[in-house]
């Protein structure tokens, strides 16, 4: 009888272990074929993109939400300019738990090295392998084809809550177009056009420290 009731327990605990983890798989597999982040229409604040209908970071990364389960994340206009066009992307690994503000990703520029926050908590259940064969893509497209990750986020609604959007999005923006300018001002002139506005390559012409210091004061990595 003790033998038959071990038995039991035992393809009970089995039985649980293949239901939990076909339920897991099939949750990673929704979330690697939940729709990919297109394209949305362009808003523009002193310069730069900034699509309304995303959360933003302070550190510069954005929050899209596809479904209940799932946010894609990437960087933003200002982020892909400031770090300039990435020669290679570091992606998480499935399953890693980021926390809100941890740096999540990373991009390398000439030699350069970034990284980049998670704007919402939550596990990654999927990212962008294009970007391991076209990591240009998430400065050429940053708001569509140059996603970076999804997550299935924690908590989603005070993640969201501790994000940018609206005017408050919009005057942060403006914010961070001015304290740009002012850094850039002490610099060499060649990464300033005519009348002040940065040129579309100006990060190329930072020497390294002073690109460092940026990155590290704008994405709050």
């Amino acid at each position: 009888m003790t033998v038959l009731l071990v038995l039991l327990t035992f393809s009970a605990f089995l039985l649980l272990d293949w239901a939990l983890t076909r339920r897991k798989t099939r949750e990673v597999v929704q979330a690697v074929l939940a729709p990919t982040p297109e394209a949305l229409e362009p808003v523009w604040v002193s310069g730069f993109q900034l699509p309304e209908a995303l959360h933003y970071h302070r550190g510069h990364t954005w929050a899209r939400v596809l479904d209940a389960d799932t946010v894609a994340v990437g960087i933003d206009d200002f982020a892909r300019r400031l770090v300039g066009a990435p020669t290679a992307v570091r992606l998480p690994r499935t399953g890693t738990w980021l926390e809100q503000g941890e740096a999540g990703f990373g991009m390398q520029v000439d030699g350069r090295s970034a990284e980049f926050v998670s704007p919402v908590e939550g596990e990654v259940v999927a990212v962008n392998d294009a970007l391991l064969r076209e990591p240009e893509l998430a400065s050429d497209d940053p708001y569509g084809r140059g996603w970076v990750m999804k997550l299935r986020p924690a908590h989603l609604g005070v993640g969201l809550r501790n994000l940018l959007s609206g005017s408050l999005a919009r005057r942060w923006m403006e914010d961070a177009r001015g304290g740009l300018d002012l850094r850039l001002m002490a610099l060499s002139g060649s990464v300033l056009q005519d009348g002040g506005e940065p040129t579309a390559d100006f990060a190329r012409h930072l020497p390294d420290a002073e690109w460092r210091r940026l990155v590290s004061e704008f994405l709050l990595t």
